[in-house]
């Protein structure tokens, strides 16, 4: 069992990517926004993290830039809906940052399943 943290100010998108990966057997925290995802990050031994990009305080950027100057192996899986500027070229400066996937919303659960899945078989 794999420990994910799923970061996003959208609780619907929050509350279907857990209760999935909670079905195939992993645990998940939540964290609303990167401030909150970071304080989640210093207290648990993550195997993956999934930030949504384009959030209000902290985004998926910063919290994405801030993981990798803790030095943390943890994979990041990148999603977007877009907002003021374009999903394509926030998935696209997410992915230059060092997320290992990045995914378009709308995405299907399968989507974000295989995308998790690959994530983690990089982790081990």
């Amino acid at each position: 069992m794999s420990t994910i943290l799923i970061i996003d100010d959208d609780e619907a998108v929050r509350t279907g990517v857990r209760r999935l990966l909670e079905r195939i057997g992993h645990e998940v925290v939540e964290a609303v926004d990167g401030r909150d995802a970071l304080r989640i990050a210093g207290e648990t031994d993550l195997d993956l993290v999934v930030t949504d990009v384009n959030m209000p305080e902290m985004d998926g950027i910063e919290v994405i830039m801030a993981l990798s100057q803790r030095e943390s192996s943890v994979p990041i899986i990148a999603i977007s809906g877009g907002g003021k500027m374009p999903k394509e070229l926030l998935l696209h400066s997410a992915g230059l940052l060092g997320a290992v996937t990045t995914l378009a919303k709308p995405f299907e659960l399968v989507e974000i399943q295989r995308a998790v899945e690959d994530a983690l078989a990089l982790r081990a």
